[in-house]
């Protein structure tokens, strides 16, 4: 190995190394001369220099060593100089900004540099800088200044320099709020309605403060209705913080209406406006009388004169009142069809012009006088100048007018409320038919309630001469009768609720007187009409007698509906009941019984005319040709829902010549010459029936007025008619046949 001067036999030569040799080169033998012969920089008598090792073999190195220069004079050796040239720059010196390591730290003008500046950010851009945010160097950053007086460096409008404004910032950085400005004061406004609340403290701002306002005027402030602009509505609340709760102006106050007589009604003439009533007050104007207490709405209305309970009506509806007919003209009679309960009016609907005093023309049998004025109070005492005065209408209370009556052309309705059997005109001893209508009346001319007796008819006389040989002249002379009860003719006037009875007109008889001869001829005992459209509602036909027609004859020229009526023991040689002779006769719910002809036709006696009849009962009714109906001529018959039954001579129904009959839902039964005769048997066909109709009570005793006609429960004929639902019976049921049933049933029979 290679020596070395380390006191060590590096070569294992036995001799430790001393100065031998000059391993280093430096000039320097051996071990003991050179302090390091590793080293050529280092031997006795080199110059220190700072490398850290003894480069003079003085056994120091470096700073260790005083013979290391200290160049620049500073008290600090080279080695321990970071700059030997500048006295200036040593360890330990003040570190300046001058661009020098002054103290040799290694690093130029560090931020400890004892003149470093303390440099402040200027985030926002205004030229100050924030005080928390801030360097200490020599240079200048970027972002960064001297001055680090800015309050805040977030908002570039505050800064010292900046004119203080109301904002809640310290604008100007001078350590107050809003400084210098105005200040007010704000009160809360929690409802929002745009007033504070006056039982709070203010805050003290100089701008608005969030859910604030400038006034303290709000009476209630958790109550947006309730402020001093708010409309005072009636709610128990002081809407309008006035001070007062629900004033008379409220928006929603109410009109109170004064109540002067404390019945619960107020006067419209009397108001107060206001949330609640006053006293004295009610909520209604209705009362009609505020001084009386016994007058309003729902008052008990009493016939007093006075519009008790305020429906502007007096005395209507009066608990004392009754029922009475309107009567304007206070004649004592009503207005038809104007029945209602009233104070007053009259008992009857009888007036035909209300608004006429004179009408109706009153005759009373009893109690009127030949010079009355024939009102009510002082009427006359005959029908007929009763008809002489009226131009509308006649009524005749009960009693017996000895007379005969004669429209003479006029429409009137001649009435007799008393009914038929307590109001008749007898014209027993006097010439003609009790009621005479020749004078052209229409339809409108009625006369009703009456019974019309013991009249003789219209006497018509004609004569006809000739030369009947060379030494005379032979006169024919001829005397008719028609109409004992009721002539018309050339007219149509109504019937209702009349009886016709008793009348009696002569047979028909002829003689011969030299070289004359007399004829008398009868028509319709009962009732004649000729050239006629009359309407017989309700009228009873009984024991009359006429040669032709001894209940009813009616002529070629006319058309008459008969309706709910009996026909009873009517006599004639022909017709017994009635007789048409070239006209329309219409039967529905009609009764003829115990009539009798001694010829032709019992019940009734079709001579080229046409009958249409419906329920219709003909019971016990005779005559050798045809006891019930005779069909004769060119006669037309329809007969249906209809009884024919008990004829004790002549067949029940007899059609012959060029007659048609026409037969459905009828009962024939019963008739000793046949039930039918000159046609075909039609029973089984057509709803016909031939069986007992069990009437109730039919007995042949003489006293043709008390028997029964009314089916029996259990009748053949008892809901047998017409099955279509226009002939049912009153009660809804099938027709039942004969005169008692059908739509009508339920006339009086």
């Amino acid at each position: 190995n290679t020596e070395a001067c380390d006191g060590v036999d590096n070569d294992c030569d036995g001799v430790i190394p001393n100065d031998e040799f000059d391993v280093d080169g430096d000039g320097q033998m051996g071990c003991a001369g050179d302090c390091d012969d590793t080293d050529p920089l280092n031997y006795d008598g080199n110059t220190e220099v700072c490398d850290g090792q003894d480069n003079d073999c003085d056994g120091l190195s470096d700073d260790d060593d005083p013979d290391t220069p200290d160049a620049d004079g500073d008290g600090v050796q080279l080695c321990g100089d970071c700059d030997d040239t500048d006295p200036n720059n040593y360890p330990g010196n003040d570190e300046v900004c001058d661009g020098a390591d002054n103290n040799c730290d290694g690093v130029v003008d560090e931020d400890e540099a004892v003149d470093a500046t303390t440099w402040y950010d200027d985030d926002d851009g205004d030229g100050y800088g924030d005080p928390d945010d801030n360097l200490t160097q020599c240079e200048q950053p970027t972002g960064y200044i001297a001055d680090g007086t800015d309050c805040d460096d977030s908002d570039p409008a505050v800064n010292p320099a900046a004119v203080e404004v109301c904002n809640h910032v310290d604008d100007d950085c001078n350590g107050l709020v809003d400084d210098g400005l105005p200040m007010y004061d704000w009160y809360p406004d929690w409802d929002g309605d745009g007033y504070g609340d006056a039982s709070a403290t203010p805050e003290e701002d100089c701008q608005l403060v969030p859910d604030h306002v400038l006034n303290s005027d709000d009476c209630d402030d958790t109550d947006a209705a309730v402020n001093p602009n708010a409309t005072e509505v009636c709610d128990g609340q002081d809407n309008d913080c006035d001070g007062t709760v629900d004033e008379d102006d409220a928006a929603d106050a109410v009109i109170w209406y004064g109540d002067g007589d404390g019945d619960g009604y107020g006067d419209i003439a009397s108001i107060h406006m206001a949330c609640e009533a006053p006293d004295g007050y009610v909520d209604n104007y209705d009362d009609c009388d505020d001084n009386d207490d016994a007058q309003y709405p729902g008052a008990t209305e009493y016939c007093n004169g006075e519009d008790d309970d305020c429906d502007g009506t007096v005395d209507n509806d009066a608990v004392d009142g009754d029922w009475y007919y309107t009567d304007f003209d206070n004649d004592g009679y009503g207005l038809e069809g104007s029945l209602d309960w009233a104070c007053e009016g009259a008992d009857n609907d009888l007036d035909c012009d209300d608004y006429d005093s004179a009408e109706p023309v009153v005759a009373d049998a009893v109690n009127g006088n030949a010079n009355g004025a024939g009102t009510m109070d002082d009427p006359l005492d005959s029908v007929q100048s009763a008809i002489d005065a009226a131009f509308g209408c006649v009524i005749a209370y009960a009693g017996t007018y000895y007379e005969v009556i004669d429209f003479g052309g006029k429409d009137l309705e001649v009435i007799g409320p008393d009914g038929a059997e307590n109001t008749i005109i007898d014209g027993s001893g006097l010439a003609g038919a009790v009621a005479t209508f020749d004078g052209g009346e229409s339809s409108a001319a009625l006369l009703q309630g009456f019974t019309l007796q013991n009249g003789t008819g219209n006497l018509e006389e004609d004569s006809y001469t000739w030369a009947c040989n060379s030494m005379y002249d032979c006169t024919e002379y001829y005397s008719t009768y028609c109409g004992g009860g009721i002539y018309v003719s050339a007219g149509d006037p109504e019937f209702e609720d009349l009886i016709v009875r008793d009348n009696v007109l002569p047979d028909a008889d002829s003689y011969d007187d030299g070289n004359d001869t007399y004829y008398t001829y009868s028509y319709g005992g009962g009732v004649c009409l000729l050239g006629s459209n009359s309407i017989l509602d309700g009228v009873d036909i009984f024991e009359n007698y006429a040669d032709q027609g001894g209940g009813l004859y009616a002529d070629e020229s006319s058309t008459v509906d008969v309706a709910e009526g009996w026909a009873i023991a009517n006599e004639a040689t022909d017709g017994g009941g009635m007789q048409v002779e070239g006209g329309y006769l219409t039967l529905l719910n009609i009764a003829s019984t115990w009539n009798a002809a001694t010829s032709d036709g019992g019940g009734v006696l079709v001579v080229d005319g046409t009958l249409e009849a419906t329920n219709v009962t003909w019971g016990e009714e005779d005559a050798p040709s045809g006891g019930g109906l005779y069909l004769s001529g060119s006669s037309t018959g329809t007969v249906m829902n209809s009884i024919i039954y008990g004829t004790d001579t002549g067949a029940g129904v007899l059609v012959d010549g060029g007659s048609s009959f026409t037969g459905s839902y009828n009962d024939v039964y019963g008739n000793v010459g046949g039930n039918y005769s000159g046609i075909s048997d039609p029973t089984g066909v057509d709803g016909n029936i031939s069986e007992d109709p069990l009437f109730v009570s039919v007995v042949d005793d003489g006293d043709d007025y008390s028997d029964d006609w009314n089916l029996t429960a259990g009748s053949p004929a008892e809901d047998a008619g017409n099955p279509a639902a226009g002939y049912d019976d009153a009660d809804g049921t099938q027709n039942d046949m004969g005169a008692f049933g059908g739509p009508e049933s339920e006339w009086d029979n």
